[in-house]
């Protein structure tokens, strides 16, 4: 008996469709060095279910084992995700933020804290832009004081709000797109926006220094710009004598002349 189970277990092992090792023990536990003895060569009913209760234990440690490998690669992978996402991949960044970055590393030239790069400013042998230099002040790196220079005490340069603005950086920064506004004129056929005309009157609101109320709103770059605009506006046609400005603090001398 024991020599045609032998023979049976060569045959069933040389096949392709299905061997002894594939078979549940509880179906084919027959042979001893297969699976255990049957019953007959001295294996007991007790025996083999404490056999069965190992074999499912085993499994079910795989399983979990599996379970464990696949959080693992998930949290990974999503470690790797966040880092290519705010660590600066350079794959990952769009348009915006590589603009903020092009722009904060020329913000980070210091020259000499005398002076200004600018992304627009000049640029040579593709290096990065130069320094621009303030009144007084010269070289490379703005670092060379000008002999004999005179200072502009009166003329009303904006650059002295400079360290105001470096202070309030991320606040004051704006990022505009190339092909923000390309049109002169907004839906409504007018030369400044809608958002932009109820800010300002409600800043001269909050500080009280002009009334707004029933009064047009003229837009330009700088105060000689605006200046130039109202005196042209306001001026008559037929009148053979220059207009004259009142204006009130502050007052820079040069407006005399405009």
């Amino acid at each position: 008996m024991k020599s045609r189970w032998e023979r049976l277990s060569d045959i069933i092992s040389l096949s392709k469709r299905f061997s002894p090792q594939q078979i549940a023990p509880q179906y084919y536990n027959f042979f001893h060095k297969v699976r255990a003895a049957c019953p007959e060569q001295g294996g007991s009913p007790k025996s083999q279910g404490a056999r069965l209760a190992s074999h499912r234990k085993n499994m079910a440690k795989i399983q979990s084992s599996k379970y464990v490998l696949c959080l693992v690669s998930s949290l990974v992978l999503n470690l790797i995700s966040i880092i290519n996402i705010y660590v600066g991949s350079e794959w990952n960044l769009n348009w915006s933020s590589r603009a903020a970055r092009e722009a904060e590393a020329v913000a980070a030239i210091s020259c000499s804290g005398h002076g200004r790069a600018y992304l627009d400013g000049i640029i040579v042998d593709g290096k990065p832009p130069i320094c621009e230099c303030n009144s007084c002040y010269t070289g490379p790196d703005c670092s060379q004081p000008l002999p004999d220079c005179a200072a502009n005490a009166e003329g009303g340069d904006p650059l002295f709000l400079e360290p105001f603005w470096m202070q309030n950086a991320a606040s004051s920064a704006i990022l505009v797109a190339g092909w923000h506004r390309m049109s002169y004129t907004y839906t409504d056929d007018s030369y400044i926006s809608q958002e932009l005309d109820r800010h300002i009157r409600k800043l001269h609101a909050i500080v009280g220094n002009a009334v707004t109320e029933k009064r047009f709103m003229i837009f330009g770059a700088g105060s000689t710009q605006l200046l130039n605009a109202a005196v042209h506006a306001l001026s008559p046609d037929n009148s053979s004598l220059p207009a004259k400005v009142v204006a009130t603090t502050p007052f820079y001398p040069r407006f005399a002349f405009i």
